[in-house]
C-alpha cells in the first residue's frame, strides 16, 4: 500500500510539473474515451438488463410464419399471434414463465386522451396487453396495481397510466405506502377515489377507462416497455381486430414476448417447441385437407436490435455469432481510440526526450529498464485515467445534448412520438460492465499511445542519454 502511494505521489508531481503536457494528454484522452463510451453505452441501453426492462437476458421475441403446399415452393406467409397461440401452445411450456401478447404502442400514435370533464387532452401511445406483461416489465408502482386476470378476461376498460399522464390529466392518486422492511412485492393501495365510486378515470377512444394503477414514466430509449397507456387487449372498445378471422388458428394480430425460466435458454424453448410445432401441423393440416407448415423463429434482445450478418446456415443463434456481430462495434470503438493514440504517442516521445538525461542517470544507479518502463506506463495510466473520468462525462453530456433531436430519436422509435418520455436513468451510464469497459479502454489508449515511445527512448545508451542537451 505504501508503495502504491509513494508512486501516485511521484505521477501527481510529474502532472504539475508539466502541465501543458497533462492538459493535451487529458484532453485528447478525455475526447478519445467520450467516443468509445458513446458506442458501448448505446449498445448497453439497446440489449441491457435496465429497468423496467429488467428480463432481457430471458425475453424472446417470437416471429410467426405459416406455408400450405398449394403456395409456390419456399414462399412463407407473416402473421402476428393468436390467442389460441398463446393460451394452448406457450402458456403450457414448462420452459416459459411467463407469455405476453400485445400490440404495439407505435402502431396506435395520434390517439389522445382526456380527463372526464375534457378539460385536459394530451396526445398519447397506449398498448393494449394481458397482465403477464406486468411480470415480464419491472415496472415502479407508484400508486394501485396491475390490471387483473380477472379483468383482462372480462374486457373490462381498465387501464394502468403513466405518472406523467396522471399529472398531466390532474387525477388526484394516493401513493403506495412504503413500510420499512417490506419489498417491492409489498401489495399496492388502491387508487383515491375521484369523481365517482369507481375510482378516477380517463377517456380513450370515446370510452372511460377506469385507472387502477400508475407507474413510474419509462423512457423512450425502452423499446417495448414504453408508452402512456396500458389495458387489456380484449377491451373491444377501440376495433383492434381481437375477432379477427385466419385460415391459420395459431395467427391473429398479437406480438409475443416470452419470459424463459431462470437456467432456461433459447434452444431449450425450440426443442420444447418442436413436437407442439408437429402436433399443430397435424391438426392444421387435416382440418384444412392440404399441408400446412408452422414455424416460429425466436430472437433474444441482443439478435433483434444488433444483428448485422443474420443467423447461421441453421437459422439459430450461437455465441460466434454473437462474437460476428459484436466485431464492427468492437473496430469502430478501437479506430475511436486508435487515431487519439497516435497524436498522443508522439507527446510521449517528446516528453521522453526530455527526460532522457533524468532515464540515463537512473540507469547508472541501477535502475532496470523493465522498472522504468513499467514507471512511465503507469504515470501515463493516471493521466489516462483522469482523461477517462472526464471522457466518461463528456460521452453523458453528449446524449443529454442530443436526446430531443429526431437523429437521436430514430435510434430508438420509428416514428417521432412526441408523448414520448425523453429521459436518462442513471443505470444507463453507471454498471460495473460500463466501468470494466471505460477501463480496458483507457488501458489500451495507454499501452498504444506510452508504449512504444517509451521503450524505443529507454533502449538508448546510458552515455546518450546522459549527454542530452537540455
Amino acid at each position: 500500500m505504501s508503495k502504491f502511494i509513494l508512486f501516485l505521489r511521484h505521477a501527481i508531481a510529474l502532472v504539475r510539473a508539466d502541465k501543458l503536457f497533462s492538459t493535451i494528454y487529458v484532453a485528447g484522452t478525455a475526447v478519445a474515451i467520450a467516443s468509445a463510451m458513446v458506442v458501448a453505452i448505446f449498445v448497453h441501453i439497446v440489449v441491457g438488463d435496465i429497468a423496467p426492462e429488467s428480463n432481457r437476458s430471458r425475453t424472446l421475441y417470437l416471429n410467426n410464419h405459416f406455408r400450405k403446399a398449394s403456395m409456390q415452393e419456399g414462399e412463407w406467409h407473416y402473421y402476428g399471434f393468436s390467442t389460441e397461440a398463446i393460451d394452448s401452445c406457450f402458456r403450457k411450456m414448462k420452459c416459459v414463465e411467463a407469455v405476453v401478447g400485445f400490440t404495439p404502442g407505435y402502431r396506435y400514435t395520434g390517439n389522445k386522451v382526456s380527463d372526464m370533464e375534457r378539460q385536459r387532452e394530451m396526445p398519447v401511445t397506449f398498448i393494449p396487453t394481458n397482465p403477464d406483461f406486468f411480470r415480464l416489465y419491472d415496472f415502479t408502482f407508484l400508486s394501485g396495481r396491475p390490471f387483473s386476470g380477472q379483468e383482462f378476461q372480462n374486457g373490462e376498460p381498465v387501464c394502468v397510466i403513466t405518472e406523467r399522464l396522471a399529472k398531466t390529466l390532474g387525477l388526484g392518486l394516493t401513493p403506495n405506502p412504503s413500510p420499512a422492511g417490506e419489498g417491492q412485492n409489498q401489495q399496492p393501495t388502491p387508487l383515491s377515489h375521484g369523481r365517482g365510486a369507481g375510482g378516477e378515470a380517463l377517456l380513450l377512444g370515446g370510452k372511460a377507462f377506469r385507472v387502477v394503477g400508475v407507474v413510474k414514466t419509462v423512457s423512450y430509449m425502452m423499446m417495448t416497455a414504453a408508452a402512456d397507456v396500458y389495458f387489456p387487449y380484449t377491451e373491444e372498445a377501440l376495433n383492434l381486430g381481437l375477432g379477427r378471422q385466419s385460415t391459420y388458428a395459431y395467427a391473429g394480430f398479437l406480438d409475443v414476448m416470452i419470459l424463459l425460466r431462470k437456467g432456461f435458454s433459447q434452444q431449450d424453448f425450440m426443442r420444447e417447441l418442436e413436437p407442439l410445432q408437429r402436433r399443430y401441423e397435424a391438426v392444421a393440416s387435416s382440418q384444412a385437407g392440404e399441408e400446412i407448415s408452422w414455424r416460429v423463429t425466436a430472437n433474444s434482445q441482443f439478435f433483434r436490435f444488433l444483428n448485422f450478418f443474420g443467423r447461421n446456415s441453421e437459422g439459430k443463434e450461437s455465441p460466434s455469432l454473437m462474437a460476428m456481430n459484436l466485431m464492427p462495434i468492437a473496430l469502430l470503438m478501437l479506430l475511436f481510440l486508435l487515431l487519439p493514440a497516435i497524436n498522443l504517442s508522439g507527446l510521449v516521445s517528446n516528453r521522453m526526450e526530455a527526460r532522457r538525461a533524468e532515464m540515463g542517470i537512473r540507469k547508472t544507479f541501477g535502475a532496470k529498464r523493465r522498472w522504468l518502463l513499467r514507471e512511465v506506463i503507469n504515470e501515463n495510466l493516471v493521466l489516462t485515467l483522469i482523461g477517462g473520468a472526464v471522457g466518461w462525462v463528456l460521452s453523458w453530456l453528449f446524449f443529454r445534448l442530443t436526446l430531443h433531436t429526431r437523429e437521436f430519436l430514430t435510434l430508438f422509435q420509428s416514428e417521432d412520438i412526441k408523448s414520448y418520455e425523453f429521459s436518462l436513468d442513471p443505470a444507463m451510464f453507471f454498471t460495473p460492465t460500463l466501468f470494466l469497459v471505460c477501463f480496458l479502454c483507457c488501458a489500451v489508449l495507454n499501452l498504444m499511445a506510452a508504449l512504444i515511445p517509451a521503450w524505443r527512448s529507454l533502449r538508448k545508451p546510458i552515455v546518450e542519454s546522459l549527454n542530452q542537451k537540455r
